[in-house]
């Protein structure tokens, strides 16, 4: 069907009904009602819009589009929606004219990022836009028209094909948005000489940069959502090794023969010979790599086919391959003229075929794909601050502009605020091409982060993780009055728990004390004196039992140690990482003394979201050794051990905060003698005598 490039005003014109559901995370997809109200919005405010002059003509219709292909191999379309948004962009309208959708139920903007996607087909190629319509919620006078973000494009949408973008939404606390205005063309109206109709759908808010749509980037022969037709063949693990050092993704499960790896990437420099392995549960199979050079959202065989195990009788080194049952790939060179940036790689496992889409039969085989990013870097990650009412330099006072830190290595800053100021945070910028649209290809290109005030340290310094030293890092600080910061909760990106802080041998007096239940039954982990299994036996969780009750020292990056109240901080929960032959069924968790951890055993521990019991969220997880993903906790015989054959029910742990009579002392707060005079804030770290608000001060607290 042609593509209609004016929309028919009878139907423009009909009415729209409301509903009552939620827009703040579903997707609107355009096929039932799930909104109040569909008009049209300009923020020029002497806009005919926005007088009365004009209405505008935006309403559902029929999806025109039938006939755009996902990829070219199977023709399926982008988008077979039945019911699109159809908004007609006015010569009389500014360049922020867009469709406006008026939600159910506002949602709230947070410092944090959320992400708002949407699905675009225009015919005229241009920059496209998002504006968030809100207002405060403590004034309830306020129109909520005001705009409280706008974000565009940092390039232009194609014309005439479907195209997704994804733009960040943030802001203060205490603002909702009423009301989201997809802007198609966001360009100057003046070289308009007709106007043309934009198609919108699959409208979300989540917490997520990637995209939802599968665009006809980086194809492949079969539905990428196929599942294996066989059980005897998948591919588990993919790698990558540099310099000796190996580089590990695990495929999650539940496997399909496709996986887009997402944000997950491994790291190369240009001119690194690189050696590419898999795992795969499977026989008579052969392995492919694939490198997209030159980004343009496909592979080419013939120039970006860069290993392989088995071609034509040979490997991807010209060595003749008699046997043709050989899986491993062979080691690379990454091209010494990339630019650093963001690649695709790609694993494919198939038979004696070089098509990056796979054979006909790559299904019936066995056959897999794996892709994931390939960050290619220099030396160093180039970090820059731009800032008023405050700086932020390095630890030793260096300014930070075009400042040049180590590549992948972690890097502290310190906030340097104004006179008059305070901070809350910062958020930081990190990836490539910052300036442009985080996606490229489907690729994300670079991710924000808000660092909360309440994780720096006492001195206002900072260690950025070494994983967002990954290109360019910009960093912005959020310099506010003095006197007007308000103490923020760790967020569950840094810490899944509100971490626990040992204070002079002892538990800090606001230290966060969690109950821990495993599978199904809710089976209680409590201790059973030192160096004993934890038996299961009670489902109760008592809160006045400080053998039940468990705190988490440390943070999402780095893993954490686990101390049990009864026991005191002399012992941490602590287990061998050899499971044996029984897929861990005698290896035991125990509170082993924390200077003297037995050889062999880890006492770091690393948690994963389960979704088994039915319910999401932090609380829900399953709990393994670091540097051990497989060796996750299970109730065996009534005692907590290990299951490493997998996850289900069995090894997911219900971890939720306790409120106890034993935990309202301050008494875990102590002085370092009588007549020090060392003063703690209420998180157990040392602050100088400046420091002003509620503190702990010779084991007592004060208002200071």
């Amino acid at each position: 069907m042609k593509l209609q490039h004016l929309l028919p005003v009878a139907a423009l014109a009909l009415p729209l009904a409301a509903s009552a559901q939620t827009v703040t995370l579903p997707t609107l997809d355009f096929e039932s009602t799930a909104w109040q109200s569909l008009g049209v919005f300009d923020t020029w405010e002497a806009s005919p819009f926005r007088t009365g002059a004009l209405t505008g003509n935006c309403a559902l219709l029929s999806n025109p589009i039938d006939g755009t292909p996902v990829n070219p191999i199977d023709g399926t379309p982008v988008n077979p929606s039945a019911k699109v948004l159809a908004v007609q962009r006015s010569r009389y309208g500014s360049n922020t004219f867009g469709a406006r959708i008026t939600l159910n139920q506002p949602f709230d903007l947070t410092p944090t990022p959320k992400y708002v996607h949407a699905w675009i087909h225009t015919p005229k190629a241009g920059r496209a836009m998002i504006i968030g319509l809100g207002k405060r919620k403590d004034r309830p006078g306020q129109s909520d028209e005001v705009v409280q973000f706008a974000q565009i494009t940092g390039s232009s949408l194609e014309a005439d094909r479907w195209q997704e973008i994804v733009l960040p939404a943030a802001g203060n606390e205490g603002v909702q948005i009423h009301s989201l205005v997809i802007v198609p063309h966001c360009e100057s109206p003046h070289d308009l000489t007709e106007d043309f109709a934009a198609y919108i759908d699959n409208v979300s808010v989540n917490d997520s940069p990637a995209p939802s749509l599968i665009t006809g980037y980086y194809p492949i022969s079969v539905d990428k959502k196929q599942a294996y037709t066989r059980t005897d063949r998948h591919l588990d693990i993919v790698r990558l090794s540099v310099d000796g050092k190996q580089q590990v993704y695990n495929v999650p499960t539940p496997r399909t023969v496709y996986t887009d790896a997402g944000n997950a990437e491994f790291f190369a420099k240009a001119g690194d010979v690189v050696t590419p392995s898999v795992t795969y549960n499977g026989t008579w199979m052969h392995s492919y790599v694939y490198l997209d050079k030159n980004q343009d959202g496909k592979f080419d065989p013939d120039t970006e086919l860069v290993s392989y195990s088995y071609y034509k009788g040979k490997n991807s080194e010209g060595q003749t391959v008699s046997n043709g049952n050989t899986i491993a790939p062979r080691p690379f060179t990454v091209p010494a003229d990339l630019a650093p940036g963001i690649y695709r790689l790609r694993y494919k496992i198939d038979w004696d075929n070089n098509d990056p889409l796979g054979s006909a039969d790559v299904l019936k085989h066995g056959g897999a794909f794996v892709d994931i990013r390939l960050n290619v870097h220099g030396e160093h990650a180039v970090v820059t601050q731009h800032n008023l009412n405050g700086e932020i330099i390095t630890t030793d006072g260096q300014k930070l502009e075009s400042f040049k830190a180590p590549f992948g290595q972690p890097f502290t800053i310190k906030m340097n605020p104004a006179d008059g100021f305070e901070y809350a945070g910062v958020i930081v910028k990190h990836g490539y091409h910052l300036t442009a649209d985080s996606l490229s290809k489907d690729n994300v290109q670079w991710q924000t982060i808000r660092v909360p005030r309440s994780i720096f340290n006492a001195d206002n310094t900072f260690t950025l993780p070494a994983e967002w030293m990954d290109g360019n890092v910009d960093l912005e600080g959020l310099f506010i009055e003095t006197g007007t910061y308000k103490p923020e909760a760790a967020p569950q990106w840094y810490s899944r728990f509100t971490p626990a802080t040992l204070v002079n041998g002892k538990f800090a007096h606001d230290s966060q004390w969690y109950s821990m239940q495993i599978g199904q039954e809710g089976y209680v982990l409590k201790a059973n004196n030192t160096k004993q299994t934890l038996e299961l036996t009670d489902t109760e969780v008592n809160p006045e039992d400080g053998k039940q009750l468990w705190c988490f020292v440390g943070n999402n990056a780095e893993g954490f140690r686990i101390y049990n109240l009864a026991a005191g901080t002399g012992y941490v929960l602590a287990a061998p990482t050899n499971m044996g032959n029984d897929k861990g069924g005698s290896s035991f968790p125990t509170l082993q003394p924390v200077g003297s951890i037995p050889q062999g055993y880890s006492s770091v521990w690393r948690f994963a979201d389960s979704k088994d019991l039915g319910k999401s969220g932090p609380a829900y997880a399953y709990m393994y050794e670091d540097k051990y993903e497989a060796n996750k906790v299970n109730n065996r015989n009534s005692k907590l051990a290990f299951w490493n054959g997998g996850a289900d029910k069995g090894s997911t742990l219900t971890i939720l905060p306790v409120t106890s009579n034993l935990t309202t002392s301050v008494a875990g707060v102590s002085a370092q003698t009588a007549s020090s005079t060392a003063t703690y804030d209420l998180a157990g770290r040392r602050v100088g005598h400046s420091t002003r608000g509620v503190l702990v001060q010779q084991g007592k607290v004060v208002l200071r």
